[in-house]
């Protein structure tokens, strides 16, 4: 029996059986055959809807050995990249969901059973033969022939040798068996221990380190003990873990040089080309500036030409650069990748906004065109075609077409607030009518992604309608919204949002007088900028003087003002860089002062929150604020709680008082005395 099994008829044969097996994305497999091995890479590819999706890419070696009757398929070298669990455990579910029935699994193995039987079941019946005994029936030759293996069987035949490779992945696997199958199953903890103990029972063992290594790289805060191991394995000679790990690794722990270089080392060496180009991806991401990050992207084009990843990103990289010939090649490029009308309009429709996001509006509006060659009714090409004409200075067949695609979406039941935003925007900056795109903007939801910049947008379109109440409601709205957007959220959302809020703490200041609303914006805005400089500097700026703040550096005095006068800038200025130049701490502790103030009002028992709000007032020297919370709180306490606060507001009243007496203002020290000798009656 001679059996051949050539590579491009098992990518397409098993590209169907592992769908669905990484996510959602289709998959490209490819394989390589050498003798008695193969090294097999699955990647998943982005759709053009997909904007900015990183998909997983998984690689392996696979040996065979015959054992007598049976065939094994020994599962080794796993490696990859965003992987929804360790690169393992991954191929051996991918081999698994290809294979069957037709193999038992034990660990990384995979036993075929007398395959000779079955496929002598399977066909000989169907050609009009009877089955043949199959007893003794050994597998004498595994080899390969150009891109296909050549497995051959006879009866009483000597057992093909096979490779040094291929024993030592089988003693390997025999080790690892109950470890792999607790990293199969999920229990992380438990593979992690039988992989330690199997090292110690076979120390030194390459293999076992890649694997605690693979483990160890995803878990939280153990980035440097992973590569402490890396490291000795190395240093031992005992090869390294392939794939991007090692290079992973020192990103995390700030070796970005190292980080590069080693990604560079994978994507020159790495024998599987979608993982290869993801290596260089990966240089491209962390690369310092655009031009070398364009470079790396070549580069993974070479090994990948198929990775729709890595050229969307070059698009990008181009657009930035310049390159806006070769960015249109790119994307041609996909469009031809792309199979079926509806993927090569969103193909085009994605390079439309990208074309328009990076300022090229006139050849935006040709690209949405395009889309709409292969979707001529699709509400968001219209959409995006009507932005850019806008944006053109057609504003008139702009706002037409942005209306026809709301109506459609509408009708549709598609998503309506993006177009819905962009036809308010038209209607500001292009036809000037505030108040229909006031109407447009806060018809726009809550749970929408375009809500924040529609409250603003709607702040300030009121704020120039003269409309300062609802101006400040809808600036109100911004914050509450803003308050949603988790802490740490990456610069590119939490930057926008923030500048909203400290256009929104301006309008508060000069146009409404309000400076606790003021600082309660600028708060939230630190929130989201915790290290910005400029928005520190506004929010102690508000929490300091308590006055107007201005885009710049106060005018300088006229000349021949009054001493007094100018005593009183130069105090003001004073105070202002006072508090600039050394108390971040206070800024921090006024940001918990907000914190603390919605906690208190939320659940006015909290009486931790409320006590620890009342030591911030009193260091900050807050003292009317203080006596407003200490007075609530008397209000509603039980005799035990009063006993705690009365003091506190006792103490308050009399600096408040000793204040209003240095001030000159006898009559007000009086009656802060008054208050305060009631209370302690």
């Amino acid at each position: 029996m001679e059996v051949e099994i050539g590579a491009r008829a098992l990518e397409r044969w098993s590209a169907s059986r592992l769908r669905g097996l990484l996510g959602t994305h289709a998959l490209d497999v490819w394989v390589a055959v050498a003798r008695s091995s193969a090294t097999v890479c699955i990647a998943g590819l982005v759709d053009a809807e997909e904007h900015g999706a990183i998909t997983p890419v998984v690689a392996f070696d696979l040996h065979v050995l015959p054992l007598g009757e049976d065939l094994v398929l020994v599962v080794a070298g796993a490696r990859g990249a965003d992987l929804p669990a360790p690169a393992t455990a991954v191929a051996i579910g991918c081999v698994e969901a290809a294979v069957g029935r037709a193999a038992e699994r034990r660990g990384a193995e995979f036993v075929f059973a007398s395959p000779g039987v079955a496929l002598a079941r399977a066909l000989l019946p169907e050609a009009g033969a009877r089955v043949p005994s199959a007893d003794r029936v050994r597998w004498s030759a595994v080899a390969a022939d150009g891109d296909s293996w050549i497995l051959q069987a006879a009866r009483d035949a000597i057992p093909a040798a096979p490779t040094e490779d291929a024993v030592r992945a089988h003693e390997t696997a025999t080790l690892l068996r109950v470890a792999d199958d607790l990293l199969v199953a999920g229990n992380i903890v438990e593979a992690r221990s039988a992989y330690l103990e199997a090292l110690d029972r076979a120390p030194r063992q390459g293999e076992v380190a890649r694997r605690i290594i693979e483990i160890d790289a995803r878990s939280p805060g153990r980035a440097e003990a992973a590569l402490a191991m890396l490291k000795e394995a190395r240093a031992r000679g005992d090869g390294e873990p392939l794939g991007i790990t090692p290079g992973e690794l020192l990103l995390e722990t700030g070796d970005l040089d190292g980080a590069v270089a080693s990604f560079e080392r994978v994507g020159d060496a790495e024998p599987a080309p979608a993982l290869g180009a993801r290596a260089l991806e990966m240089a491209a991401r962390v690369a310092r500036d655009v031009e070398s990050s364009a470079r790396w992207l070549d580069h993974a084009l070479a090994r990948a030409p198929r990775s729709t990843q890595a050229r969307w990103a070059r698009v990008e990289k181009r657009l930035a650069l310049g390159r806006l010939e070769d960015a249109q090649a790119d994307a041609e490029h996909l469009e031809a990748l792309a199979r079926g009308s509806r993927a090569k309009h969103a193909v085009w429709l994605r390079a439309g906004r990208m074309w328009q996001a990076a300022g090229i509006g006139d050849r935006a509006a040709a690209l949405f065109e395009r889309a709409l060659r292969f979707a001529p009714d699709e509400p968001a090409a219209l959409a995006g075609l009507g932005d850019a004409l806008a944006a053109q200075g057609q504003a008139a067949r702009g706002t037409s077409l942005l209306g026809r695609a709301l109506s459609l979406a509408e009708e549709r039941g598609a998503p309506m607030s993006a177009i819905g935003l962009a036809l308010a925007r038209a209607l500001a900056e292009r036809l000037d009518d505030l108040p229909a795109a006031i109407a447009r903007a806060a018809v726009i939801p809550a749970d929408a992604a375009e809500a924040i910049p529609a409250r603003a947008l709607e702040g300030q379109w009121r704020a120039r309608l003269g409309d300062l109440a609802g101006a400040g409601l809808a600036f109100a709205r911004l914050r509450e919204l803003a308050a949603s957007i988790p802490e740490g959220a990456g610069e590119s959302v939490a930057r926008p949002i923030a500048m909203f809020l400290v256009e929104a703490a301006r309008f508060e200041t000069n146009q409404r007088g309000d400076p606790l609303s003021a600082r309660r914006h600028l708060s939230d805005a630190l929130r989201l900028l915790p290290h910005d400089r400029e928005v520190r500097r506004l929010y102690r700026e508000a929490c300091g003087v308590g006055g107007r703040f201005f885009e710049g550096a106060p005018p300088p005095e006229p000349e021949g003002a009054p001493s007094d006068a100018t005593s009183s800038h130069r105090q003001a200025i004073s105070l202002d860089e006072g508090f600039a130049e050394g108390s971040d701490v206070d800024a921090e502790r006024a940001a918990r002062v907000d914190e603390l103030t919605r906690r208190v009002h939320a659940d006015p028992r909290d009486d931790a929150a409320a006590d620890e709000l009342a030591g911030l007032l009193e260091a900050l020297g807050r003292g009317h604020e203080l006596l407003a919370l200490l007075s609530a709180g008397l209000a509603d306490a039980g005799v035990e709680r009063r006993a705690v606060l009365a003091p506190r507001a006792r103490a308050a009243l009399e600096r408040l008082a000793g204040q209003a007496e240095a001030a000159g203002r006898m009559e007000e020290a009086r009656l802060y005395r008054d208050a305060a000798t009631a209370l302690a009656g």
